[in-house]
């Protein structure tokens, strides 16, 4: 499908195969009316391809969609080069439409199935990342309910007859706890993300942590302090929170649980005014509060919650959670 364009890109001639094909008579060609037949979508794309060239006076090709007679678009391809006359006077351009629609349509569907593909790749890819993020995320969160459940089984073994009914039960106990830990700990290498620090089978749960308590009830003090030193923590308890700020400067605790429901004290009130501290005066300390079941005491600056009365496989599980870096 030929054509002839003048130096002002209005058309001149278009051959009887462009008429045929676009339904054009030759008048209505002429002038501006070839660039009626290109698709909306690509006029612009096609004008600016032309305009460049005729401004450089270069050969050009450019791909759109041509209206056929009958209304529908086919893929074509236009080349045209500049032509010139006597003494290099430039007369215009002189180009061929040639119809590639199937050829256009075969590229286009493969690229939309490329695309496709390449999309469902990644929504597998990230599907697959979210799957080993939740199980390790998982895995981690189960770490320390399991290194807790042998420790104070193992503290609990100690209390009982050895040999009797109990005394097997609790061995069962510490063995599948231990089993599970050693799972836990290969499966957490295999995702990725480095398990805690190995420990001996009798290594304790909480060695080297210093754990301040602030529990104003005498017998609820003295159970607290007992599981946390079962599981190795150096534990220290005090009844009110000017005492326990005292302690948190002095002592520099590694973590801290505060009673939410003490005589004359407020724990929101508390935390809050720990959490005003400077960083290097115990200020990003972390920190449970017992005896909260709702989210006001994580929004206060707390990091996790402990029902009462304590349980202490709970306890030594939250203590050894929080003892994590944040964020791990």
């Amino acid at each position: 499908m030929m054509w002839r364009a003048r130096p002002d890109l209005s058309c001149e001639y278009a051959s009887s195969a462009w008429l045929e094909f676009t339904g054009f008579s030759a008048e209505q060609a002429l002038g501006d009316g070839w660039s009626r037949v290109v698709h909306v979508e690509d006029l612009a794309r096609w004008l600016d391809t032309c305009v460049r060239a005729f401004d450089t006076r270069e050969p050009f090709e450019v791909e759109y969609r041509m209206r056929r007679r009958g209304g529908d678009y086919r893929w074509v391809l236009d080349r045209a080069a500049p032509r010139f006359g006597a003494q290099g006077l430039f007369l215009g351009y002189v180009g061929v439409a040639t119809d590639i629609d199937q050829r256009k349509r075969a590229e286009l569907g493969l690229a939309r199935a490329l695309e496709r593909e390449r999309r469902l790749r990644t929504a597998t890819e990230d599907s697959s990342r979210a799957k080993e993020g939740f199980l390790a995320s998982m895995l981690g969160e189960l770490q320390s309910p399991t290194r807790a459940v042998a420790a104070w089984a193992s503290h609990l073994r100690q209390q009982v007859s050895p040999g009797s009914e109990g005394a097997g039960s609790l061995e069962a106990i510490i063995r599948n706890a231990r089993a599970q830990g050693r799972i836990i700990d290969n499966l957490l290498e295999l995702s990725g993300k480095p398990a805690a620090a190995a420990r001996g089978s009798d290594a304790p749960l909480l060695g080297g942590v210093r754990v301040l308590v602030l529990e104003d009830d005498a017998q609820a003090r003295e159970l607290v302090l007992k599981v946390l030193r079962v599981a190795g923590a150096e534990a220290r308890a005090v009844e009110n929170s000017a005492e326990a700020l005292r302690l948190l400067q002095e002592w520099r605790p590694d973590i801290m649980l505060s009673d939410m429901t003490m005589r004359g004290d407020d724990g929101y009130l508390f935390i809050r005014a720990v959490r005003a501290l400077p960083a290097e005066r115990g200020g990003c300390l972390r920190a449970a509060a017992i005896g909260s079941s709702d989210s006001a005491a994580v929004a206060a600056g707390y990091d996790a919650q402990l029902a009462k009365p304590v349980e202490p496989v709970a306890l030594l599980a939250t203590v050894a959670r929080l003892v994590q870096p944040a964020g791990v």
